[in-house]
């Protein structure tokens, strides 16, 4: 008896660190949920907006466009979806901007 309950306290303990880690930060920088991105000049280009889904796929807001995404250090690389072949640099907080667009993007909310 004390055997199994000292395994479904290790499994509880395990699922309750992966529920946190995954409700903030996926794939080494990118956290779960939506984002938003902005033009240059600060206004809000709907037809970027994506949620991240894991720590490697991600889609567009109406779950229509799926992809993948890679994060290497500083940079997020998407394949596939609305942002296929998109490279996003100065990834820090979450936030990064489109490598050559003037479009910066970050989580919605």
């Amino acid at each position: 008896m004390i055997k199994t309950l000292r395994v479904l306290t290790v499994v509880a303990a395990g699922a309750a660190a992966f529920a946190f880690a995954t409700s903030t930060e996926a794939g080494g920088g990118l956290r779960t949920g939506e984002y938003a991105c902005y033009g240059s000049g600060g206004e809000l280009l709907v037809g970027l907006g994506f949620k991240v889904l894991d720590a490697s796929h991600y889609n567009d807001l109406d779950g229509k466009s799926p992809g993948t995404y890679q994060v290497n250090g500083d940079k997020v690389v998407f394949h596939g979806g609305n942002l296929d072949g998109e490279i996003g640099v100065d990834l820090k907080g979450g936030h990064f901007n489109l490598a050559s667009h003037g479009i910066s993007c970050e989580p919605f909310g």
